[in-house]
This record gives structure tokens, C-alpha cells and sequence, in this order.
């Protein structure tokens, strides 16, 4: 086993859960809003921003869901349209970190 330090100062879980036969974080549009927020931190902040395609967080009845750490917060109810309202949070987050 090896352990290693990860270099982000910003870790950001967005739930791709698909879920059958139910509403899921999937079919509210998250992979195109992770795929959106993975391009966006790789191309203005690469070391500082890690944007994740997680699996279920426990909030999918409550819109695509995000976890932020290490803020250990929830950005809830996010939509496709949110997207530069979630990347000016973000940019706040790690002005504090």
C-alpha cells in the first residue's frame, strides 16, 4: 500500500448516479455538467480544482448534486443552467483556501 498526497486544494464530487426506474442526479443532466466542470478546472486551474464524476451522494431527490471539499458543503437542485453560477462559487471557495 502507498499513500500519496493529492495536489487540489478544491475536491469536486458530482453525482453521475443512474438510477432504474427512478429520478437520478444522471437523468437530470450531471454527466454533461460534470464534463462542462471538468474542462472548465482543467483549463484555468489544473493544480487547485478536481472535479469528480461520483456515484450516488444520498441527495438525488434534491436535483444533480455536488459535494465540495474541503468545504464539506452541497451545491443541491443544480441544473444545467447553473453552471456559471457553481464555477463563481468555486472560484470564491478557493480564494478562502
Amino acid at each position: 500500500m502507498k499513500n500519496e498526497m493529492m495536489n487540489s486544494k478544491l475536491e469536486i464530487y458530482v453525482c453521475n448516479f443512474k438510477r432504474d426506474g427512478g429520478e437520478s442526479c444522471y437523468e437530470r443532466g450531471a454527466k454533461e455538467l460534470t464534463d462542462n466542470l471538468k474542462a472548465w478546472a482543467k483549463k484555468e486551474y489544473p493544480q487547485d480544482i478536481k472535479v469528480v464524476r461520483g456515484g450516488c451522494l444520498g441527495k438525488c431527490s434534491e436535483g444533480i448534486a455536488i459535494s465540495c471539499y474541503p468545504e464539506k458543503k452541497f451545491i443541491l437542485e443544480a441544473t444545467l443552467s447553473d453552471e456559471e453560477e457553481i464555477k463563481k462559487g468555486l472560484r470564491e471557495a478557493l480564494s478562502k483556501v
